[in-house]
């Protein structure tokens, strides 16, 4: 009787130990004009672990071991951004709501000559 209260209370208090030991990163991707990103990628590149905005721009990375973390956000079309140090803490949410700029992309002017008959003669 006393072995198996023992290890009733031993299986009890081992789930209470283990309880709370990650937190979570979420939040809500826009640009400078306050519209949603949806399809922004956020991730944590030291866990390998990411998200994917949905069509609002909300995001949520569960499960992140307690710790200091650089968070990236990024999408095509927009520059890229990375918070540095986000502090994980336990059992709790990290709110994170990034806002991309328009990336100006410019190329160097590429001139393409050709001349072609109007008519193949065969």
């Amino acid at each position: 009787m006393i072995i198996r209260f023992l290890f009733l209370a031993f299986i009890y208090f081992s789930g209470i130990v283990n309880a709370g030991t990650d937190g979570t990163i979420r939040g809500k991707v826009a640009d400078e004009d306050s519209m949603e990103l949806p399809g922004a990628t956020i991730y944590l590149p030291e866990l390998g672990v990411g998200a994917a905005a949905d069509v609002g721009g909300n995001f949520i990375i569960l499960n992140i071991p307690v710790g200091k973390y650089d968070v990236i956000v990024q999408m095509v079309g927009y520059q890229k951004r990375t918070y540095k140090e986000i502090h994980v803490l336990m059992d709790q949410t990290v709110w994170l709501n990034p806002v991309l700029p328009v990336a100006a992309v410019e190329g160097d002017e590429v001139e393409v000559l050709g001349t072609r008959p109007l008519v193949e003669r065969g």
